[in-house]
């Protein structure tokens, strides 16, 4: 049996996990941390491949609950001892878990480090054959892992120079999630790079001249602190060039990088954010290439920020076919200069088929067309692995986007000036111009006029002045007084208003209430 508890981490609360992880030093406590999970169906794949001792666990979660983990874990893992999570002052949800075998709960708002361990200690009494450690064991995977994410302030640095002994530090190692999103496989794969490492880097190779000290980042990213003399630097990229050689006939998607040379174990925070965790990132631009060094990368030329003002605007006029090619352009050009980072551009493209969509959907689209372009564009883009797959994906639903549209453009040329006309039947007794139709409607003012006066008879303001005029002459026929029909059907001005009405019907509105004409179409 392990010298410590073992402890696995169940939230689908990124920081929660982070914090509850950094929140005590678990190897001098008497516990070894072993994995984070999202939600129960993730701490699953966990369980079944390495069992904790204890479960601390979120009651609300996706996919699987907590008290849908606390389930499995009673019926297939009955030694696990599980502590729930909650955030609720209602404790019906804490019953359930006490009544699938969960031994004790921490409210969220009360966490601090003293409370978690007590509550560890508790559950790890129940552990079957464990007596908790003495006090006071170290370990470096724990402090670096602290001193890598910025969690402790009070790292102890003599301990740290007591292991690393060389002048020079590098970062070598990989980010797992990259490269398969299935856990079981991930897990593998890391278990065949420790071996491989472990091979290279044996005792009995390991002198005064190298020595390297492996960090687990949640679950996802291994990092290997490498400590040297500068004399051996070359023959140590030639054995990570070798091990990742050999991982990549194994997992041929594998991305390692190699950081920067840095001097100070105190600098390895800056190192791993700036240079090693910007390295991981380039998979995505790196198709079949397995090993990347911080030394033979460039750093790409910047950007501007794409102008998706403009795009919105071309969609709303539907100008789609602009909009798109200036969007092609610059994912084309992002990609050739490798400018953009993974999140970023499949962010653009989604946020921009988004845009374009819910313009369709206003201009009553059908919704089960645009339900399956929302599902495409999401799936397809979040599953691109690379650059060029993201390339062929985006051109892929641009193409079926770009057919829709083309079958329905007439059908949507007409809901959209019938939205317009509509919108003036029902607004025409305010201050209405083209201006703030075109902006109510996100149109272009100049493509507005030549768009409604190509669909009707007259152009904006011939159109307005005759629906007032044929509302005024509907107040006439009413004992309203004429200076009140003026403003009610939009005017400010009564003379301007009369002027207008004589133009439309030939008589003054005095005139047109003694004889009860009807305005002529």
């Amino acid at each position: 049996m392990s010298e410590f508890c073992k402890i696995l981490i169940v939230d689908d609360e990124f920081i929660m996990r982070q914090g509850i992880t950094h929140m005590i030093d678990w190897e001098q406590e008497g516990f070894q941390f072993i994995g984070q999970a999202s939600n129960g169906q993730e701490a699953i794949e966990i369980i079944k491949d390495n069992p904790p001792d204890i479960i601390i666990s979120d009651i609300l979660m996706p996919q699987m609950d907590g008290i849908e983990l606390a389930k499995f874990v009673q019926e297939k893992y009955p030694q696990i001892q599980i502590i729930i999570l909650s955030s609720f002052s209602d404790f019906e949800y804490v019953k359930s878990s006490f009544q699938h075998g969960a031994v004790d709960y921490i409210l969220k708002p009360s966490l601090n480090p003293a409370e978690l361990i007590k509550t560890l200690k508790k559950a790890s009494s129940e552990v079957q054959n464990f007596t908790l450690p003495t006090k006071g064991a170290v370990n470096a995977n724990s402090i670096l892992n602290r001193l890598i994410l910025g969690f402790d302030s009070n790292i102890d640095f003599d301990y740290l120079n007591t292991l690393f002994i060389n002048p020079s530090f590098c970062l070598f190692g990989i980010n797992a999630k990259n490269t398969y999103n299935i856990y079981d496989k991930r897990n593998k794969m890391l278990d065949f790079i420790i071996s491989e490492i472990d091979q290279e880097f044996s005792s009995k190779d390991v002198n005064q001249n190298q020595s390297i000290q492996l960090v687990n980042i949640e679950n996802e990213i291994i990092v290997f602190v490498i400590n040297f003399h500068n004399e051996n630097y070359s023959n140590i990229v030639t054995k990570l060039a070798e091990i990742c050689d050999t991982v990549s006939r194994n997992f041929p998607e594998v991305f390692f990088v190699l950081s920067k040379k840095f001097d100070s174990i105190a600098n390895i925070k800056t190192v791993y954010d700036k240079d090693f965790s910007v390295l991981t990132q380039q998979y995505f631009y790196n198709k079949n290439i397995h090993f990347l060094c911080s030394e033979n990368f460039e750093i790409p030329p910047s950007m501007d920020k794409f102008n998706f003002k403009s795009f919105s605007e071309s969609i709303a006029i539907l100008q789609i076919s602009n909009a798109f090619e200036m969007l092609t352009q610059y994912i084309i050009k992002a990609i050739s200069n490798k400018s953009l980072t993974e999140f970023e551009l499949k962010t653009l493209i989604q946020n921009s088929f988004y845009n374009a969509i819910s313009n369709l959907e206003y201009l009553n689209f059908d919704p089960a067309t645009s339900n399956i372009l929302k599902r495409d564009c999401f799936d397809k883009i979040d599953n691109s692995r690379y650059a060029e797959d993201l390339m062929l994906n985006y051109e892929s639903i641009l193409s079926y986007f770009t057919e829709i549209i083309e079958e329905h453009k007439s059908k949507i040329t007409t809901h959209m000036i019938n939205k317009i006309i509509q919108y003036i039947h029902a607004h025409y007794d305010e201050q209405l111009n083209l201006t703030d139709v075109s902006k109510l409607f996100n149109f272009n003012y100049y493509y507005l006029s030549s768009y409604f006066s190509s669909h009707n008879k007259e152009g904006f303001n011939e159109f307005l002045n005759k629906i007032r005029i044929e509302k005024a002459c509907d107040f006439l026929k009413q004992d309203i007084p004429i200076s009140d029909i003026s403003s009610m059907v939009g005017y400010s001005d009564h003379s301007y208003f009369c002027k207008v009405f004589k133009k439309f019907t030939g008589l003054t509105p005095s005139n047109f209430r003694k004889n009860g004409i009807k305005i002529n179409d």
